[in-house]
């Protein structure tokens, strides 16, 4: 038993080392946190982060339980999924890229958890790595332990680093309070975000 245990924590490793590659790497939830950061603050952001994370939940979910293959092996269904969702992302982008620097508090559009969740629900990064990482993983523990373990890290690696793109866009707001550079910083970040979207749809292939 001992041996069985001390032959599990280098996968788990390797696979938790795996999970912040996939996970914490530049997509559109992580850059649409940093933007949001960026744009609104820290403050501001925070129903935009727990939004995202009850998405990705969501859409683990579906991978874990084999939904989105079964939803994927319909066409049409399949389509439009993608589309609402590279519509909507592309929206999210749209208003980040057109935010303007907050002055009144009340009247400048923040995203909220709704956003978030539809955003961390229709991540097509998400999804990819997500079903790599819970489909071609093995820890060595039985089949329920092994899913839970997988799903948990998973988690915490989008919760921890999910929150430090939003700290990093937060703490790059201050250094753009300029109108300008707020402009251009919010564009990138939109442009960024539309980016890998383009990038995520080579991952499902």
């Amino acid at each position: 038993m001992p041996d069985t245990a001390l032959s599990v924590y280098p996968a788990l490793f390797t696979f938790a080392v795996a999970a912040i590659a996939l996970l914490a790497s530049p997509g559109p939830a992580t850059l649409a946190l940093a933007a949001s950061g960026a744009a609104y603050g820290m403050r501001r952001s925070t129903r935009f982060f727990v939004g995202i994370t009850l998405g990705l939940v969501i859409a683990m979910a579906l991978v874990a339980t084999g939904l989105y293959v079964v939803l994927h092996s319909f066409p049409v269904l399949a389509t439009a999924l993608t589309v609402i969702s590279v519509v909507y992302i592309l929206w999210l982008a749209y208003r980040i890229g057109t935010a303007p620097p907050i002055r009144d508090e009340q009247s400048v559009f923040t995203p909220g958890w709704g956003a978030g969740f539809v955003l961390g629900v229709a991540n097509v990064k998400a999804y990819a790595a997500f079903a790599a990482l819970l489909g071609s993983f093995t820890l060595g523990t039985t089949a329920a332990w092994e899913q839970a373990t997988k799903a948990l890290i998973c988690l915490l690696v989008c919760v921890v680093f999910d929150f430090l793109w939003l700290y990093a866009g937060s703490r790059m707001r201050k250094l753009f309070i300029h109108p300008t550079w707020n402009r251009r910083l919010n564009v990138s970040f939109a442009i960024l975000m539309i980016a890998t979207v383009a990038w995520s749809f080579t991952l499902t292939q």
